[in-house]
């Protein structure tokens, strides 16, 4: 994995941070080349494959809820060695046209922490660059996905917490204990800082999605990422979904990490070809780069 140093050095300009491909099972299934084509037309000089990291077999026990969101979660682990095959091969087939930094999407799993480390240890020398995220949260029947669909999210985390707030505060404790993980090896970068707020406009306009404890949460996550000088997903996906219409972190929450120098990345997220340049031009403009 390249260091910190030189994950600074990286002009975000240009730097295209979160896109997935054909072996992520809840995609479109379009080939990744399309995907760098379409990268290159808009202009990106570098760009990060970041699939979603094989999950710990363990993961599939405790898990409820939707089978989609479990069956369809990340690649499958025997999956990994075509997954570097065609992803180097493809690094090597672009390099005079952009800059491919191969790597993954993992998880940040309490539970199973160790198996991530593992991984990570495995791992690091043959990836580029990679992003923690946080997609499941534990419930008393298991762990549940933040993301699959409004019904999920509903019969899941907010049966369990009882309010969106109530889930906003379990998310941004376990987003916290992500960046505070003390291990060789790990991600620089965290994925989709607010990613419990997907399914918000699903919901009557008064209800409460954030609150004095949400504040302090998100000031102590952002303070932990500037002292370890790391970055953070500007995940513009949300801005395309009716059923969000903003990026992750939100507005406010981007200017206030650009008010403490914290780096973002652009992260299109994209699962499908047609989304690897959305948001763009926002995020420039709102990183003011234009």
């Amino acid at each position: 994995m390249l260091s910190l140093t030189a994950l600074h050095h990286l002009d975000r300009r240009t730097w295209s941070g979160h896109n997935h491909t054909e072996f992520c099972p809840h995609g479109s299934g379009e080939d990744v080349e399309a995907y760098l084509e379409r990268a290159i037309a808009a202009g990106f000089k570098t760009y990060s494959i970041t699939e979603h990291f094989p999950l710990p077999p363990a993961f599939y026990r405790p898990t409820q809820g939707s089978r989609h969101a479990i069956a369809t979660a990340a690649m499958a682990y025997d999956e990994l060695p075509q997954y570097f095959a065609k992803m180097n091969y493809l690094k090597a087939k672009y390099r005079d046209r952009l800059q491919i930094l191969v790597g993954f999407e993992v998880d940040y799993l309490p539970e199973f922490r160790d198996w991530t480390a593992e991984q990570l240890h495995q791992y690091h020398s043959q990836i580029d660059d990679a992003i923690l995220s946080v997609h499941f949260l534990p419930t008393a029947t298991g762990l549940r996905a933040l993301d699959d669909t409004a019904a999920d999210f509903r019969q899941g985390v907010l049966q369990e917490y009882g309010s969106p707030v109530a889930v906003a505060h379990a998310y941004l404790r376990t987003m916290q204990q992500a960046v505070d993980w003390d291990v060789a090896d790990k991600p620089h970068r965290y994925g989709h800082l607010m990613l419990y707020r997907k399914w918000r406009n699903t919901f009557p306009s008064q209800t409460l999605w954030q609150d004095a404890q949400t504040n302090r949460q998100l000031g102590d996550l952002l303070t932990t990422v500037q002292q370890h000088e790391e970055f953070l997903d500007c995940n513009m996906a949300g801005l395309f979904r009716p059923t969000e219409t903003e990026s992750s972190p939100s507005a406010n929450w981007l200017r206030a990490a650009q008010e403490r120098q914290i780096p973002l990345v652009f992260g299109a997220d994209a699962h499908r070809v047609s989304a690897v340049d959305e948001g763009y031009n926002t995020y420039l403009e709102d990183q003011d780069y234009h």
